[in-house]
This record gives C-alpha cells, structure tokens and sequence, in this order.
C-alpha cells in the first residue's frame, strides 16, 4: 500500500511503497507537465570491489572498472533488441551512468510512458553476458578509457583522487584501467549484478503528470520483476583509509591544456565535526564555501581584479568518514593564489547578513527546482545515494541554519592536509 511524503515547505507530494522483494518506489505526479522522467538505480558503484558474494559463500574481489562495466553490457539483450531504439521509436530519450556510488538507468520524453516505463523495468532485470559479448565490449571501454585521458579536467578529477587517498577505492578511475577492463569475465559480471542489482538494493523513481496507482499497477504487473525475489545486500569489505593525503603536490605538462589549471584539495576527517546529522553539516560546509569563495563572493571578484584567476568553481564529497573540499581555477598564479585562498579563510569575518542573504537564495532554489521534473527527481537520489533517506524537510533544514554554528564548524575546518594539483601546457620545443 502506499505511503504520500510531502516535500514540506513546497507544493509536491510523493507516492512511496516499498514491493515485498524490497524494491523502493518513488511516484511524484506533477501539474501541468507534459515530460516525464524515470530513474531505475542500485547502490552499486565504482566504489565498490571486495564483497560477501552469497552465490559463492565467500569474500571476492571483482575487478577494478566493473561496475561501469556492468552498466554497458546491460544494453545488449538476449533477444537482440537495442533498448536506445526501442525507447527512440516513440521519441524517448535512454541513458545511464555509473558514480563512484551508484548506477542509474533512465529514460525521459513526452509519450508512451506506461510502455517505456514497463520496457526499462524488463530490460534491467534481464542481464545477458556471454564469453563473446564480454570480450567485445572490451576494446570498445578501453577506447572510451583511452578517450578520457585525453580530456584535461577528466584526466585532472582523477589525478587529484590518486593524490589524495591511499589506499581508498576512490582513487580508482570509474572506468577502471585497460589492464584491470581486459580481466573482467562473465562469471565476475553475474556475481555483482546478482549481488547489486537484486531488488532490496534498488530503487525507482518516476516523475511527470502522472497517476499514481496506474504507476504502481504497471510495476507490480509486471513478470519479470515479480519474479525476483528479496535478497540481502551483501557485506562490503571496508579499507581503513589513513587521513594524511598520499601526495601533496605534483605538477603535470600536458600538450592538450590551454590554460593552466589548479586542483587544490582538502582532506578532513569529518568526525572531529562531532555532528550527528550529516545532511545539516553538508548544508553548512556548503554555506560557508559558498559566502567565502562563491560566484558572488568578495574574494571572487577580487581575485579577477587582480589577475590572479580567469575562473573558480567549488566541490564537496563526503567518503565514509572524510570531507573533501575542491577548488579547481583557470591560474597563472596557483601559488599566490593558494595563499590569498588560505588567507582570506583566516581572516574575513562573515556577517548574519551574508548568512540570511544566502539562506533566502537558497530557499529560493529550492523552490525553483520543484518546477523541473528532472531536477526534483536528481535532487531526491542524491538524498538516497548520500544520506538513505528522501530529505522532506530541506527548507526547514535552511530556515533553522544560523550564524553561531556556522561560524563554530568553520572554525574546525583544516587547511593543513592538502593535495595541490597544476596542470601545465607542454611548451613546444625547437627541432
């Protein structure tokens, strides 16, 4: 039977019921919207290497680069039918994605949504993997692997993983390496689907001007999910991450970079936070990143006074029990740039009104997004992905933040363990 969440604070209800094999699904209907948007996702990312299989009663390790893997194969059917032309025959858009922690598969357009939604349903719970089919796909990531390290802010996102972590997975490329690609079997693809892809680990969410007990009809209806049955999501083998960075500066020439680029990363242990609620602590790391170095901050615009950056954009993750803090600018001057950086977090003092200002921004953000059906849909995984749970709440959330807090979580945030990242353009040398 189903449950109705209220995305309180904003005019959007949500229809949830999680299915007897543990399935978690989302139904969000919408007025006024003629688009509809289905994401069909696991917890199961790049992230994830060493598990308990139950099929094997053992601990295996897959290999690196799998879980992307997985994700491609999933389009090659058994009965030869291409899931990007059956969805493009009624002008629905298809994809998917791998993260560090999660796979998603989705499917968005304007018409037939009962028949795209049961199709995307059928084709997710029917793996096919041969010897020959495997061994295809191969040369075809490695190329897309080749592709990436060719790509400057590709190839600088996974240089600075490698510098910061130690021994953690997510120093690891999301596509893995040629090397560990060309490893990967069949036999390893079945033991992480099985394990991952098993309906208590999966979630469905579909949005648009939509019914919802028509919606959860056509999910209970159908044959294929229904027969599989409630697994328990495996044990993960956890690795004890050191908190000091693996490499705290490395300058790299490539032929294909522009203009020289700065990865400036902070590593923290998010314990020293002491916050029970992680969502609230994410909300105020985000404020204060936001007030010091965003768009519109003091520093931004004085740092483009001076030169020293042509542009600077932020990024926050948490992994396990680390913050992770990213700067990343267009710079001539990383050096000096860093310092100011160091700097102006020392010295400036934020005002209650920045705090309120900031705060009425993002309420208001908040609010916008409802109006996109994508969007909404995107916000609520993440919630999921990050926190295990839809976060109903957000703009109570921002409301109750306050200037105090703020300024005692800011106050423990540490500089001092840092990955500096330059990429240089390789000068041409003279024959």
């Amino acid at each position: 039977m189903m449950n109705k969440l209220e995305l309180l604070g904003i005019d959007q209800d949500i229809y949830f019921e999680k299915l007897d094999n543990g399935l978690e699904v989302y139904i969000l209907p919408f007025k006024n919207k003629n688009n509809y948007f289905v994401s069909y996702f696991t917890k199961f990312g790049s992230l994830i290497l060493d598990f308990y299989s139950e099929d094997e009663k053992k601990m295996i390790h897959v290999p690196e680069g799998i879980a992307h893997f997985l994700e491609h194969k999933m389009f090659e059917q058994e009965d030869g039918v291409d899931p990007f032309e059956f969805f493009a025959k009624s002008g629905t858009g298809c994809n998917a994605s791998t993260s560090y922690k999660a796979t998603r598969y989705y499917c968005m357009g304007t018409e037939n949504l009962h028949e795209n939604l049961d199709y995307l349903i059928n084709y997710v719970n029917s793996p096919y993997f041969t010897d020959e089919n495997v061994e295809k796909e191969k040369g075809i990531i490695c190329e897309e692997i080749n592709m990436l390290k060719d790509n400057p802010e590709w190839f600088a996102e996974e240089e600075m993983q490698r510098m910061l972590y130690q021994k953690h997975s997510f120093r690891i490329p999301i596509a893995g390496s040629c090397e560990s690609v060309r490893t990967i079997t069949k036999e390893d693809l079945y033991n992480t689907y099985n394990a991952f892809y098993n309906p208590n680990n999966m979630y469905l969410m579909i949005g648009g001007e939509v019914n919802p007990e028509e919606i959860i009809k056509i999910i209970k209806n159908n044959k294929i999910l229904n027969e599989k049955e409630k697994r328990e999501i495996p044990e993960i083998k956890k690795v004890k991450e050191p908190i000091n960075v693996k490499e705290k500066y490395k300058e790299v020439e490539l032929d294909n970079v522009k203009t020289n680029k700065l990865g400036y990363a902070i590593k923290i242990d998010s314990t020293m936070f002491k916050e029970k609620d992680k969502f609230e602590l994410s909300l105020y790391i985000g404020m204060i990143l936001n007030i010091y170095f965003g768009s519109t901050s003091i520093f931004k615009d004085e740092m483009l006074e001076k030169g020293y950056l042509s542009t600077l954009y932020l990024e926050r993750m948490y992994v396990d029990d680390f913050l992770i803090i990213e700067f990343w600018a267009e710079t001539d001057k990383p050096n000096e740039l860093i310092k100011e950086l160091n700097k102006h977090f020392k010295n400036y003092q934020v005002t209650k009104e920045e705090v309120e200002r900031c705060k009425k921004v993002w309420i208001s953000s908040e609010v916008m997004t409802t109006d996109n059906v994508e969007a909404t849909i995107s916000a609520l995984i993440n919630d999921i992905i990050e926190y295990d749970e839809i976060k109903t709440n957000k703009i109570e959330y921002i409301r109750n933040m306050n200037y105090e807090k703020l300024l005692k979580i800011k106050e423990k945030i540490d500089f001092s363990n840092t990955s500096t990242l330059i990429l240089k353009n390789k000068e041409k040398k003279d024959d």
